[in-house]
């Protein structure tokens, strides 16, 4: 049959295709773990979702309250958000997030996923071949949301184990790093036209300072720059001793307008199937835009009320579900970092999120991406799928990011296999 040919936009989407879509596809789609259907199947370290939560979800999702159905729900409603919701979303927001101002709910706009919601900024904000600086490593569907319609692109700036001067940790984020990352795209004839900056970090699990991020706003403002706050992780904090603050929680951003803050309910709520994105911003201009856009991306009216019941529920949240999902996730982190120290691997601790990122160099024949892409291979073909560092534009090779918000069994049943293939290497 002869290949039909699509649009050379959708062509060159088709052929770009991100490695952890096709890999997350594979795992989850072609040879899953099943215990008792498919023992030899893959188990999935890769796909950053939080199963550990899904008897607590399942037994509060049941209940009537979340299934009531008015006949405002079902016609056509203001498609970037309902008001009930967003007036929830709003009271919810301020309280969580601690926030300097109330939230209003007219910056709110609710979108299909936060994916949705960067890729329609990078559509919004910038033009073709502008660039958004990007602290690396980093998750790697960012690249892929900058650039699928906009195509626009990520510039990375990259953070290393291997310390500068003046930083006290490895993989630390800088203003040197990112002034440093804006003169050489400068120099290199493109136009930077703002910073992605997860906080949460994904994959390092690093929560960035209030100073840190005031001094970042401080730069972007000076060169004109948008800020994409990245927050998705901003309540998956399972490290006590750290405390997460939002860039809404400062007194004062310097320039409002270009600061967007982006949150979602996939990570913090454990439900991703559900895809709720939501953004903050104060640009009107960009608000009337998202407006028409929303047509194409909306949350069912349905999904609005559930989420709002949801968010309501503070009874619920404050003595069930969060202080059971931190110490589901500390327990289970616990048990991933003991599990690398047993077998002598290195990781950078982690304060927040669902990854540890682990090195696994020693293990590579030399430090070259052809060898970490060999040691992931034999990683999948043991029966585990964890995400080779490269694939998030890590500029060391030999760095792997592993999920740990898994049921116990998984997690040591994984380990079990990464260890043959450890052993294995050594051997060899």
């Amino acid at each position: 049959m002869e290949k039909q040919k699509l649009s050379q936009r959708a062509e060159a989407a088709v052929e770009d295709r991100n490695f952890m879509a096709v890999w997350n596809d594979k795992v989850s789609m072609v040879h899953p773990y099943d215990k008792k259907e498919n023992p030899s199947g893959i188990i999935n370290l890769g796909t950053a979702e939080n199963t550990l939560m899904e008897d607590v979800l399942l037994e509060r999702v049941s209940k009537p309250d979340i299934h009531a159905i008015d006949r405002e729900l079902l016609y056509y409603f203001k498609q970037t958000g309902m008001p009930r919701f967003t007036n929830a979303l709003a009271k919810f927001l301020t309280e969580r997030l601690q926030t300097a101002e109330p939230v209003n709910p007219e910056d709110i706009v609710v979108l299909n996923g936060v994916a949705s919601v960067s890729e329609l900024l990078a559509y919004a904000l910038a033009d073709p071949e502008d660039v958004f600086l990007s602290p690396s490593p980093y998750y790697s569907m960012t690249r892929t949301d900058m650039r699928f319609r906009s195509r626009c692109k990520c510039f990375d700036v990259p953070l290393t184990q291997k310390m500068e001067e003046g930083e006290l940790v490895p993989f630390q984020l800088t203003v040197a790093r990112i002034e440093k990352a804006y003169k050489d795209a400068v120099s290199q004839g493109l136009k930077v036209k703002g910073i992605v900056l997860i906080n949460p970090n994904n994959p390092l699990g690093d929560i960035y300072t209030p100073e840190l991020l005031q001094d970042i706003l401080k730069f972007a403002h000076k060169h004109q720059l948008h800020v994409l706050c990245d927050e998705i992780y901003a309540l998956s904090v399972f490290d006590k001793a750290s405390k997460f603050q939002s860039v809404l929680t400062l007194p004062s951003l310097p320039d409002p307008a270009r600061t967007y803050v982006m949150w979602g309910f996939s990570k913090d709520f454990c439900i991703s199937g559900f895809r709720c994105g939501v953004l903050i911003t104060k640009n009107d201009r960009l608000k009337s835009f998202l407006n028409l856009a929303s047509f194409y991306g909306a949350v069912p009216a349905p999904v609005h009320n559930m989420l709002k019941v949801i968010i309501e529920d503070t009874e619920w949240l404050d003595n069930v579900f969060f202080p059971t999902n931190q110490q589901r996730m500390a327990q289970a982190y616990k048990l991933c970092t003991d599990s690398l120290e047993r077998l002598g691997l290195q990781y950078h601790p982690s304060k927040a999120g669902f990854f540890v990122w682990a090195d696994f160099s020693p293990y590579l024949k030399t430090k070259n991406v052809e060898n970490e892409i060999e040691l992931f291979k034999q990683f999948v073909s043991a029966g585990v799928y964890i995400v080779p560092g490269t694939e998030m534009y890590a500029i060391e090779t030999g760095w792997f990011r592993i999920i740990f918000t898994l049921p116990e069994e998984l997690i040591v049943k994984a380990f079990e296999r990464i260890e043959r293939v450890i052993k294995a290497v050594e051997k060899s």
